[in-house]
């Protein structure tokens, strides 16, 4: 022997984080808040709703989202449907994965992509409707009013992604306590909404060419009964 301590063994290398599924849970909710907005001032079309809008919608502190601590066994499908889409990334390969509200939630409160997340969203899926329960700021919007805000509400909606486009139906949500109201809804509005949240989508996955990686092999992704269905394509 020489004295010196023995080698360490070597450590399995690291997984990559799981590309562009933090892509989903940060830019497109973030999208989502920016699209509320955007719907606001296209309608009242005037400086004043734009203010009192941001006003009720955001607030000055963060909202503590509770999520219930997953078991080990929930965190472990997770991992292993996050596994599959990772795989069928880098193989640029087709495939179909089913990830639960159980599977999302398991992400937030353990995943590492999702720690900035932690404490800040829930997700629920039912009847191919997606509930998402959210504190988020939005200090990064570049509008004016929403330094050192933050988007605390829900969200209740249906939606489709195919050939790069998303299509949202939103059927309701609440943000600081106010209903967004139904003129906000309506299909005029939604129709805004939609064409301004895949402008701001297109925006940003040129900025994010991690985000580009994964949205260029994915071919669908919709709700469907309770689980979110992705299916990638090859390039």
């Amino acid at each position: 022997m020489n004295g010196q301590p023995p080698p360490l063994p070597s450590q399995p290398p690291a997984q990559p984080a799981p590309q562009g599924i933090g892509c989903f849970a940060k830019g497109c909710l973030t999208l989502l808040i920016v699209g509320f907005i955007l719907i606001a001032g296209i309608i009242g079309g005037g400086w004043y709703l734009y203010v009192k809008t941001v006003d009720n919608l955001t607030s000055p502190v963060p909202a503590d989202v509770q999520i219930e601590p997953p078991s080990e066994s929930q965190f472990q499908s997770a991992e292993n449907s996050i596994a599959r889409l990772r795989k069928a990334i880098a193989n640029n390969k087709e495939t179909t994965v089913e990830f639960t509200a159980a599977d999302l939630n398991a992400l937030f409160a353990r995943d590492l992509d999702f720690k900035e997340w932690r404490g800040r969203t829930r997700i629920e899926i039912a009847d191919s409707t997606m509930t998402i329960a959210l504190s988020a700021s939005v200090n990064s919007i570049r509008l004016p009013r929403m330094k050192k805000r933050w988007f605390n509400g829900t969200a209740r909606f249906s939606f489709t992604y195919e050939s790069g486009t998303f299509s949202f139906d939103i059927k309701s949500a609440e943000a600081g306590g106010h209903h967004v109201p139904g003129v906000f809804l309506s299909s005029s509005a939604i129709s805004s909404f939609n064409e301004s949240m895949n402008r701001s989508f297109r925006d940003e996955l040129r900025n994010n060419d991690r985000g580009s990686e994964f949205w260029n092999h994915v071919k669908t992704m919709s709700l469907e009964g309770d689980k979110l269905v992705v299916t990638t394509q090859a390039e």
